[in-house]
């Protein structure tokens, strides 16, 4: 399991589910969230180098570290209050990393994106 000291921060994994249909047929949706620890961190990676006309620009995107026993899937949402982080994300991808010389879940590493309301 990762240590608590990688886990500084806290966050709300909000799960949607239509419950319903308003008058117009649109959907109605109910929502519940769990709170959990996690790491928030601008990952340079998934983003790559661009090159323009002032130089070579690092493109880095959002993403979260996530404890192991923590259900997430895409599509749902994470609420953050964490400094440089304070918004709404959309989870785009969750990727499981498994310990060095073993079989066991460490954690899971979440590609996220602002979502805009």
């Amino acid at each position: 399991m990762i240590g608590d000291i990688c886990m500084v921060h806290t966050c709300d994994i909000v799960t949607r589910t239509q419950s319903s249909q308003d008058e117009y047929g649109s959907p109605v949706y109910t929502g519940s969230s769990l709170s959990t620890k996690c790491r928030f961190f601008h990952n340079s990676s998934n983003g790559g180098i661009i090159s323009q006309d002032s130089g070579k620009h690092v493109i880095s995107t959002p993403t979260v570290l996530l404890p192991p026993d923590v259900a997430v899937k895409e599509g749902q949402i994470i609420t953050s209050n964490v400094p440089g982080f304070e918004m709404d994300y959309e989870v785009t991808a969750v990727k499981p990393v498994f310990s060095l010389f073993s079989n066991t879940l460490h954690h899971y590493e979440c590609d996220i994106k602002a979502v805009d309301h």
